[in-house]
Order: C-alpha cells, then sequence, then structure tokens
C-alpha cells in the first residue's frame, strides 16, 4: 500500500506545528487540527462540511499558539 500523501491543507498545517513545542505539537489538540486538515484536503466533502471543519481547524490553531511560550508566538 503506498503512503498516502498529504494535501496543501495538512502540508501547511504540519508545518505550523513545526514551530511549536513538541509537547503542543504531538497533542491530543494538535491531532484533531491535523484530522481537519485533510478533511479539508478531501475533495470528497461537501462544501458545508469544508467550512465548518476550516473554523474549527482555525480554533484549534488559535488554542495551540495561545498555550505557545511567548517565544515561540512572535
Amino acid at each position: 500500500m503506498a503512503a498516502r500523501r498529504a494535501g496543501p491543507v495538512e502540508a501547511a498545517l504540519k508545518r505550523d506545528l513545526k514551530a511549536l513545542p513538541a509537547d503542543l505539537a504531538s497533542s491530543a489538540l494538535a491531532a484533531t487540527a491535523l484530522q481537519l486538515a485533510r478533511e479539508l484536503d478531501d475533495g470528497g466533502n461537501p462544501a458545508s462540511s469544508k467550512a465548518l471543519c476550516a473554523r474549527a481547524l482555525a480554533e484549534s490553531l488559535e488554542k495551540l499558539r495561545a498555550l505557545a511560550p511567548e517565544k515561540v508566538r512572535e
């Protein structure tokens, strides 16, 4: 079985997560964000689903960044 290739939203999220401390980047909140990014990249999902996922992903990223130490947020 071939490895699944990350879509553009997933790839961008992974870049963002690399900027966070390891404990945040591997947290349940980060894993949830990653799943939301995959849902956004899935071409089979309807626009209404993507809109909900986009909002939830933005909120998850905001929470992750708020939990990060001050120097990481700069």
